[in-house]
Formats: structure tokens, sequence, C-alpha cells
């Protein structure tokens, strides 16, 4: 078996996690595949959905996770960010998590403090080697003119970004960014239907 390798990324600065963190992680994935309403005690009161790994299920995601994270009242700015970075992961999932094949993909969002905090799951192909996968223009589908720019916008778009991954189990993806709040300074947007 691929030996299981993960990297954490917090405000851009990246450092590779002991195997043993990752393999806690991956286990835990492995044993939760297929079952629904996980959440970890981090994530008591959030939300957990599946979906088929199609590109047509990338909308809905970005628009699940702008539903949850209104409640905090974010930013346009804060909202657009992080729809990207749910776009990117859960894109990820489809075409190298599973390509071809048919698979599921798991998306938990959770709320602590006012931090956002969002999974994603998949149970497919895996990456080999995460260090090299995060580098911006990285892409296993050269075939299919992606710009391996994924992992980079997340990086961008949210304070923390963890991805724990091994070859034929599968790819957790972790991501967390602070709303401002700015509600109080009047900074913050209302919630606009449609801004989804």
């Amino acid at each position: 078996m691929e030996q299981i390798q993960g990297v954490i990324s917090i405000a851009g600065k990246r450092k590779a996690l002991p195997q043993k963190e990752c393999s806690k992680e991956i286990k835990a994935g492995m044993e939760r595949e297929g079952k629904h309403g996980y959440y970890n005690e981090k994530m008591q009161d959030g939300v957990c959905v599946e979906f088929s790994a199609q590109s047509k299920n990338e909308s809905f995601a970005r628009m699940v996770a702008a539903a949850y994270v209104a409640q905090l009242n974010p930013t346009l700015e804060e909202l657009s960010d992080i729809k990207t970075a749910v776009s990117e992961a859960v894109t990820n999932a489809i075409i190298h998590g599973y390509g071809e094949e048919s698979g599921m993909i798991c998306m938990r969002l959770a709320i602590q403090n006012e931090e956002v905090c969002i999974e994603v799951e998949d149970w497919g192909a895996g990456i080999i080697d995460v260090v090299a996968a995060m580098e911006p223009m990285y892409t296993t589908r050269p075939d299919m003119e992606r710009s391996g720019m994924g992992f980079a916008f997340m990086e961008a778009f949210m304070d923390e970004l963890f991805v724990c991954s091994q070859k034929n189990c599968g790819t957790l993806v972790r991501m967390k960014k602070k709303i401002s709040r700015g509600v109080a300074d009047g900074g913050g947007s209302e919630f606009v239907a449609g801004a989804v």
C-alpha cells in the first residue's frame, strides 16, 4: 500500500504532516465511506452533504457552502473566496479523484467562533505526491488542459488548508476561513438572494 501523505498550509506557509497524523484521517474517511451524518467533534453542529462526482454538482456544492456561510453575514469578497475554494476542491475530486469513474463526494461544513470549516472528501484515486500536487501548474490531467492551480487558489482564498491523501484510498481536503463579521463597522454585506 502506498504511503499516506499530508500537507498543511496556514496563511500560505506549508508544512508536511507526519504519516501517523494523515493515517488517522484517511482511516476515519474509509470507515465513514457511504455513511451519512458524520461529523467529527469540531463539526457536531455542522451539516454534511453527499453527492455524486459529476461536474454539474460543482455548482450545487458552491451554493450549499454559500448558503451555509451566509449565517455569519460574510462580505461579498469572503463569500466569493469560499465559493471559489469549494469549487476547486470539488472539481479536483471529480476530475483527479474519480476521472471517468463514478463515485461520491462528501462535503461537511461547520462554524466555530466565526470561523468556517469545510471538508471535501472523496474515495477515489488519491494523490501519490501531495507536496508536488500543491505546487502551482502541477496537474495529472494535461490532456484536459487543466491549469494546475486548484490547490494554489484554495491556499490563496482560505486561511488554512489541510490535504491528506493515499493512493487508491482517497483524499481529504479541509479548509478554514475566519469571517470578519464586519457588520458593526459597516464592512459587512446583507445576504442577497441570488448571490450564492
